[in-house]
């Protein structure tokens, strides 16, 4: 299987997601000084990792998105429509976030958060369903 390069589009986009949730990892730190530990010094790899985690998952499902298009054509278009409004709108609030307070980024941040998983989970089960369908169809 050939892989095509990611879309400029996607990749703004998924640096922006992960942008945005360093900004809302920053936001949850106090600023008294606490003095370094084991714990406190592990934190910012694990903050790496969540956000390289929600990377590649945010990537894998573009892929699968990409695969829904050979299952159920209709399906890939008004998925792939809300995957790019989605994205868009990340996008647009990447640039006025820093503008806002941070309990409305708080708020934006999760909503956003939300809406890719919930999206990402239709694209799953889409992608699922229309492989079954198939198999199904096999018998």
């Amino acid at each position: 299987m050939i892989k095509k390069p990611m879309p400029l589009s996607v990749r703004a986009s998924v640096i922006c997601l992960v942008l945005l949730a360093s900004v809302a990892c920053q936001n949850g730190k106090t600023s008294k000084s606490v003095r370094p530990n084991a714990e406190n010094q592990q934190q910012p790899s694990e903050d790496a990792l969540r956000k390289q985690r929600e990377a590649e998952r945010l990537q894998l499902c573009q892929q699968e998105l990409g695969a829904l298009r050979a299952i159920n054509q209709q399906q890939h278009q008004q998925l792939k429509q809300g995957f790019d409004h989605l994205m868009s709108g990340a996008s647009l609030y990447a640039g006025v976030r820093t503008k806002v307070n941070g309990d409305t980024q708080e708020m934006v941040d999760a909503l956003y958060r939300y809406k890719v998983n919930r999206l990402c989970a239709e694209v799953d089960q889409a992608v699922l369903a229309g492989l079954a369908d198939r198999a199904e169809q096999v018998k």
